[in-house]
């Protein structure tokens, strides 16, 4: 198996941190340079050359790098060597297929279940999500499309099934809406046809339109993927 490569980091995009918690911002730079690709699949992530880069000592760089294990960007081997996580076209049509599938037969049997406390929940998140789009503050879009979402497949009441779900999410997946901006009109619509079906109890609506957002995002992804070279990262 071939050595992970070393990172090629420009000093220039990682400047020295200013306030915010040392550690957040750490995470923050460092997630950002993942998802443009400047931290590429496969690079090496080492400690010390981080935090030269950084201008922090080690501790900030160590805890973001388990936030980013946490949220699938970074992996550790037995040695406890990060590399960042790569993500090819592969990688996507496996996950989303599974995720098309998956939060389907989620939405399902979340339907008879949902209470009118937890549909005007959903309507709210949806507001919410309507308002991001409007502002341009995709952040903010991720956070309460991941919230949207959960709070249907916990309505399941199958918590071996959510699981599974959420393992598929880590990674790039709900990040999606940073790199491609212009899914979020159309995931939005495709939401709202979500909360139609939810609204009328139809468990098999629900179900399809659910599957068509998945696949949607899988093949803008995708998309996107192929046209950076078939490796995103």
């Amino acid at each position: 198996m071939p050595s992970p490569k070393s990172s090629s980091l420009k000093p220039s995009s990682l400047t020295p941190v200013r306030r915010r918690s040392i550690e957040e911002e750490v995470y923050l730079r460092m997630r950002e340079a993942i998802l443009s690709g400047e931290m590429a699949g496969g690079d090496r992530l080492i400690h010390e050359e981080l935090a030269g880069r950084f201008g922090t000592s080690r501790i900030p760089v160590r805890d973001a790098l388990r936030r980013l294990q946490a949220d699938g960007l970074v992996e550790t081997d037995s040695r406890g060597v990060y590399t960042v996580t790569p993500c090819a076209i592969e990688d996507v049509e496996e996950i989303y297929s599974l995720r098309a599938l998956l939060e389907a037969r989620a939405v399902a049997l979340a339907t008879p279940h949902l209470s009118k406390a937890d549909l005007a929940e959903l309507h709210q998140l949806q507001q919410a999500m309507d308002a991001t789009e409007s502002s341009g503050d995709v952040h903010s879009y991720v956070t309460l499309n991941q919230q949207f979402h959960h709070a249907i497949y916990e309505a399941a009441r199958q918590p071996r099934l959510l699981k599974i779900i959420v393992s598929l999410w880590q990674g790039l997946p709900p990040l999606t809406p940073l790199k491609i901006h212009s899914r979020v009109p159309a995931a939005n619509r495709e939401h709202h046809a979500i909360l139609r079906a939810l609204a009328e109890g139809d468990a098999e609506a629900a179900a399809a339109a659910m599957a068509r957002h998945i696949d949607n995002a899988g093949v803008a992804l995708r998309d996107y993927i192929a046209e950076a070279g078939g490796q995103l990262r």
